[in-house]
């Protein structure tokens, strides 16, 4: 009963996002699970691998990926500047090295009027629970010095607390290793909702992106996950 009701619940609220789509828009790292738009809205999905490549990334969805229209990088749209009516972007920014970056190039793409729908999970109901918080100067720092990036101490954290494995353990750093070669989409960075608002905050008064949080719904029981609509002006 109550997994039903998570469901209706869910299934609902969607249906009230769909209000804030029109014209014509992305949806970046849809997978399997594409959000549902409006009749008459025109949507074209976006992936950085093709249906081959990301079947062997995620064997469990084989059979189950939607075909992406372009391959492109989630920071870097092949499109121009000012020219989308909404922007869709479902647990994708924790799996992004920069997110902020992220942030930043969607804005640029949207046009006035135009939206960005972002689903965010809450580590506090996920397999993330055991990882630190990612704190929005580490972030910072990571986007204004890139090549401080530090690839393997993301991918340890995931291996540790994530994937149990003891990082004393003899086969810890083979773990480690074997998801550095074959670039692994892991959540490079966890979040709580608090978190979520506090990078939102930071492109508007830091960055002074023009757009306004017109839905912020924090994770609940029936949904792990924090949910915005961020209106450009």
């Amino acid at each position: 009963m109550v997994v039903k009701k998570a469901a209706l619940l869910r299934w609902m609220e969607n249906r009230y996002l769909r209000r804030y789509l029109h014209g014509s828009g992305m949806e970046v790292g849809a997978l399997s699970r594409r959000f549902s738009v409006p009749q008459g809205v025109r949507v074209w999905y976006v992936d950085r691998l093709g249906c081959d490549d990301l079947g062997r990334h995620y064997p469990e969805l084989r059979g189950r990926i939607l075909k992406p229209d372009l391959l492109a990088e989630a920071t870097r749209l092949p499109v121009r500047r000012a020219s989308l009516d909404f922007l869709i972007a479902s647990h994708v920014l924790e799996h992004l090295p920069l997110p902020l970056l992220a942030l930043r190039s969607w804005y640029e793409v949207l046009a006035p009027g135009g939206v960005l729908l972002l689903k965010v999970p809450d580590k506090r109901y996920t397999f993330d629970v055991q990882r630190a918080r990612t704190p929005l100067a580490h972030l910072m720092n990571e986007h204004n010095n890139p090549e401080r990036f530090d690839n393997r101490a993301h991918y340890a954290d995931w291996v540790e607390n994530v994937g149990g494995q003891n990082s004393s353990a003899p086969a810890f750093e083979d773990a480690v290793q074997d998801l550095m070669d074959h670039n692994h989409s892991i959540h490079f960075h966890v979040w709580i909702d608090d978190d979520v608002r506090e990078i939102i905050n930071f492109t508007r008064q830091t960055w002074r992106l023009a757009w306004d949080p017109v839905v912020f719904w924090g994770a609940h029981f029936y949904r792990k996950e924090t949910t915005v609509v961020l209106l450009r002006k």
